[in-house]
This record gives structure tokens, C-alpha cells and sequence, in this order.
């Protein structure tokens, strides 16, 4: 009979029925049947039409149909049902056309639980199109090729792992490729897993072509199997430049964020190389090690037309201007104390020296043994040196 066609449902999993279909059939199957089944199908001849009888028919043996009957809470068939999802393979077309063999129209006339089976079915349709969406299109979560096979070199006898030499999947790639040299990143990104939403708003906008950045996205890069602190250290200290922080009150209450924040600080005390970049995404409370840090507010709306390139910026900045850049002494001196005109500057000086002069000489006996040798010294210095000390004279009395 077409009504009870379940051929559709073939390739729908036994876990797409939800918790209240499992109850319904309980409710239906769990009182016992003394008449068993009268039918010229072989498959159903002399079966109980209730759920000792669907266990029979669905692959059970006597001892898992006794140990079934002992879970009075849940139920015996909600315990069958919950073994049968387990099994590879089984489908709601299979559990329901075990129904129809036992001759239960009475279960598959009900309409709350046909109604029922289509809007679970429905569901779970409309969940897989939703995860087939967001794998196309992720990019966190790359689509796994059809062709798996066990090993791409089964004749490989390096089995010992280098925790901290291949840690990425870039570092893979570099090595099957060849190049013996560790991928480097731009920034670490160091997020609760709540937020991945803007993180992947993040490497749309700095790991396009306007910015040409690589970031570091655990989720993405991070090779499983490998110790998560560890690694993250690594990667942090000697293979990212920056780390940024994306600051909600979910990355408060996460121990691997709160971990990559102070390791990061540690190596960037004061923020004096500029090492971390906090982004604040959600209204919380901001870390103390964190509040003499400038933050990227992502909060304020009318500030956001700017966010991505102040935090590109920032993070194509140099982390250090080097010794070059402050090549010699004079350069040095000149950044605090600048040299001004030598005629205003022996006048200036003259002032010091002679007042210095006349202290010494009224002081008498009270001047100490260091004065009398700078009063000595002023008084048997050339003119020539009395123009060069008094350049000097004028230079700390600008600083």
C-alpha cells in the first residue's frame, strides 16, 4: 500500500528521530502481546507484535532483548531504540517497515506520529543543507577530498614527531614541497571558540589582496594531535609576529586564551614592542594586564569605517626601528639637547662662570677643595677653551 511507502526515508539516519517519536513508539510497543503474529511472510510468522518482536526483527538476540527489559527507566524501547541508532546503517525506512511487518497499523495510523516523523525528517534535511553550506563556503573548515587513503608514504620511517618543528598545515605543505624553512605569520589570533564568527570576518578583510596578511587561526592552521600549549607557545614567541586579542567575556572565562595573553605579555612587557593588539568585539571588563594598552574598539559603530585599517597598520608596522636608525652619538644627543647659535651661547655661558667665579672668591675659607679646583681651573683655561667649555655649559643648560 502506497500509505505505508517509507522508501523515502532510506537514507535518513535513526538519529533524526527526536526524543518525543522514541517516546510515542514506546508508548505503543512497551505493553506486552500474548498473540503472536499471523502472516505468510516468515519474517513476522510467530512474532510478538510488540517490542520483543521489533528487537527480533531488527537483529537482536535473546540476551540483548533481556537486558533490555531490565531498563525500566527509560523503558525497554527507548534502550532498543537507542542501541539500534548506534548500528551503522540503520534508517527510519528500516525501524518503520519493521512496524509494518509486525502488522502495527495501529502505531503508523496515528497521525501525531506521522506528523511527527515528517517534521523530524524535515529537519534534519534542513540542518545537513546548512552544514553542506557552511562547508563550502568556511573557511576554517576545508571540504575533505572523496579519495582517502591510509598513508602517502607507507615506506616513511620518521614516526618520531617534532612538536615544534611542523606544527601547521603550512608547514606540510613547505615540507612536502621541499623548502626546509618554517612558515612564518603576521599575528597569532588568540579567541574563544563563541567568536569564530568574527574571526573569519577577520581573515576576510586581512588576508585579501588590499592587505596580502597571514594570519594564524588555530581552528585552521593548527595540526591535530600536537600539545596545545606548547605549541601555541611556540608559535606566539618565534613564528608570529603579533597576537591579537579578541576581548569578550567569553575569552575571559577560556584558560587557553588567559594563558596566550600572559605568555604574549611576558615576552612584550609594557607593550614596548607592540606585540599584542587587544580588539574589544563585546562590552566586558578589560584585563588589568591589558588597560595601559591602546585597544581596537570594534564596539563603536561609527569608529568601524576605519577598524580594519588601523588594525592592518598596525600590524604591518616594524617591530623594532633597530640601532640604524640612531647611528652615532651626536645623533643621539642631538634628539634630547639640540646645539643653538654659538654667539648666544658663550654669552649664556659667561654668566654661569663668572657668577661661579665670585661665589668662590666670598666663600673664603668655607669652599671645599673641590670648588678651589674648579675656580683654579676656570682661571688658567685658555680663550679657546674657555669657548669650548662654554658650549658645553650652554648644551646642559638646555637639557
Amino acid at each position: 500500500m502506497e500509505q505505508y511507502d517509507y522508501s523515502q526515508y532510506a537514507n535518513i539516519p535513526l538519529s533524526a528521530l527526536n526524543h518525543g517519536i522514541r517516546v510515542a513508539l514506546s508508548r505503543y510497543l512497551t505493553p506486552r502481546r500474548s498473540v503472536p503474529v499471523t502472516s505468510a511472510d516468515p519474517q513476522a510468522d510467530g512474532r510478538l507484535p510488540d517490542w520483543t518482536g521489533l528487537a527480533e526483527l531488527l537483529g537482536f538476540e535473546y540476551q540483548d532483548i533481556e537486558n533490555f527489559e531490565c531498563k525500566h527507566d527509560p523503558g525497554p524501547v527507548i534502550e532498543l531504540l537507542k542501541a539500534y541508532t548506534i548500528c551503522r546503517g540503520n534508517s527510519v525506512s528500516k525501524l518503520l517497515e519493521a512496524v509494518k511487518t509486525l502488522e502495527r497499523y495501529d502505531v503508523l495510523d496515528d497521525m501525531r506520529f506521522r506528523n511527527g516523523i515528517v517534521r523530524d525528517v524535515t529537519d534534519y534535511n534542513r540542518r545537513q543543507q546548512q552544514q553542506d553550506e557552511v562547508q563550502m563556503y568556511d573557511p576554517i573548515r576545508p571540504l575533505q577530498v572523496p579519495e582517502v587513503t591510509t598513508c602517502s608514504d607507507l615506506h616513511r620511517t620518521d614516526h618520531r614527531a617534532n612538536e615544534t618543528r611542523i606544527v601547521t598545515t603550512d608547514d606540510v605543505d613547505s615540507f612536502r614541497s621541499g623548502e626546509s624553512h618554517q612558515v612564518t605569520y603576521d599575528a597569532f589570533i588568540s579567541y574563544d571558540y563563541s567568536d569564530v564568527a568574527f574571526v573569519k570576518q577577520m581573515i576576510k578583510a586581512l588576508e585579501s589582496d588590499e592587505y596580502k596578511l597571514k594570519l594564524c587561526i588555530d581552528a585552521r592552521d593548527l595540526l591535530p594531535g600536537s600539545a596545545t600549549y606548547p605549541v601555541t607557545a611556540h608559535l606566539i614567541e618565534n613564528r608570529c609576529r603579533r597576537i591579537i586579542i579578541i576581548l569578550t567575556p567569553k575569552f575571559l572565562e577560556s584558560p587557553a586564551c588567559d594563558f596566550q595573553t600572559r605568555f604574549a605579555h611576558s615576552l612584550s612587557p609594557g607593550s614596548r614592542s607592540k606585540k599584542l593588539i587587544p580588539i574589544l568585539i563585546k562590552p566586558c571588563l578589560i584585563p588589568a594586564i591589558l588597560r595601559h594598552i591602546t585597544i581596537c574598539d570594534h564596539t563603536k559603530q561609527d569608529l568601524q569605517e576605519w577598524f580594519w585599517e588601523r588594525l592592518a597598520k598596525a600590524l604591518q608596522a616594524p617591530l623594532d626601528l633597530g640601532p640604524e636608525d640612531y647611528s652615532d652619538e651626536k645623533s643621539l644627543s642631538n634628539l634630547f639637547c639640540p646645539e643653538a647659535p654659538s654667539e648666544s651661547g658663550s654669552s649664556i655661558a659667561s654668566g654661569p662662570s663668572s657668577a661661579s667665579a665670585s661665589s668662590s672668591a666670598s666663600s673664603g675659607a668655607r669652599s671645599s677643595q673641590t670648588k678651589s679646583s674648579n675656580l683654579s681651573s676656570l682661571n688658567s683655561s685658555s680663550g679657546s677653551s674657555s669657548t669650548s667649555n662654554s658650549t658645553r655649559g650652554m648644551k646642559v643648560s638646555h637639557c
